[in-house]
């Protein structure tokens, strides 16, 4: 049997190693709330707002994406018009001091002379959203020009030479990652279509301009494609860093148009919406705005 003053000893020492513990977790947290304090963030104010209004392609004839809705929405309507006019209105609130389109700067002269031409009431404008939203807008808040910022990068030679992508993705033993994308892709297109049927063209932007659409957009390009030549030779993957690359090249178009406090709103078919909204969440000078909240307040 021990003695007393053996078990006072060990009492001693068992209590101890606790307060240890907690002295040394204590002085971990102290440290790391230092590291962070004296961490080299950029803290600057926003200087701009900027706003990307995701849409539709108004004019099928200019429609460059892969699958064209079958009911598309008549934009020369006198209701719709009438709606598009209502979302003019809307835009107007955030009171943008530049517009910037889905048009190549290779264009900006024509689109210099287009809007020239509608300021002065010799141009009946064209179902393109551009023209619909953009030049009505731009003219409302006394804008002198509506800028063109698209960049439209080709793909590698390796990349055109793939004939059938279903074909070279078997070859690979990727077929079911391949399908399974392609599935998902035309069970989403079926969706977009049947929707724009029964929408107004207020409800189907207002859709357009919803984290749950930028969410399942942006799921079109981490799924299926991307795996196709994984581990080499990332065909796949080259395919998906050319949208980063054209998305990448008109943010960087479009955030250098602005001079201090101007804000920016960005008109674009709304598949680019979610990685322009990113990028400009990660630009220290700019605070991004959605659409939709203009529609709460």
């Amino acid at each position: 049997m021990k003695s007393p003053l053996a078990l006072f000893i060990l009492f001693l020492i068992a209590s101890c190693v606790p307060k240890k513990k907690e002295k040394t977790l204590q002085n971990a947290q102290s440290d790391f709330q230092k590291i962070l304090a004296a961490y080299p963030t950029i803290d600057s104010t926003a200087q701009h707002q900027v706003l990307t209004f995701g849409t539709f392609h108004f004019d099928r004839s200019r429609d460059g994406s892969d699958v064209v809705a079958k009911e598309h929405i008549d934009i020369s309507k006198d209701a719709n018009q009438k709606e598009l006019g209502a979302i003019v209105d809307l835009l107007s609130t955030f009171r943008p001091d530049k517009i910037a389109v889905e048009w190549k700067p290779t264009h900006q002269k024509t689109m210099d002379s287009l809007y020239t031409q509608y300021l002065n009431g010799n141009y009946s404008l064209e179902k393109h959203e551009t023209f619909q939203i953009g030049f009505r807008l731009a003219k409302r808040l006394g804008h002198t020009k509506v800028y063109c910022i698209d960049n439209n990068p080709p793909f590698p030679e390796y990349i055109n030479a793939i004939d059938d992508w279903e074909t070279y993705a078997d070859s690979l033993g990727h077929l079911r990652l391949w399908s399974t994308y392609d599935i998902e892709n035309k069970r989403l297109n079926t969706f977009m279509d049947t929707i724009q049927r029964h929408l107004s063209v207020n409800a189907y932007l207002k859709m357009i301009n919803s984290k749950k659409h930028s969410k399942r957009q942006k799921q079109l390009w981490t799924t299926g494609l991307v795996n196709v030549g994984y581990e080499g030779p990332y065909l796949g993957a080259d395919v998906v860093a050319r949208w980063y690359r054209r998305n990448i090249r008109l943010f960087a178009n479009a955030k250098n148009l602005v001079t201090t406090n101007e804000n920016l709103l960005i008109i674009y078919g709304g598949a680019h919406k979610w990685i322009l909204d990113e990028l400009f969440e990660a630009t220290p000078d700019f605070q991004v705005v959605q659409f939709n909240q203009l529609q709460e307040n």
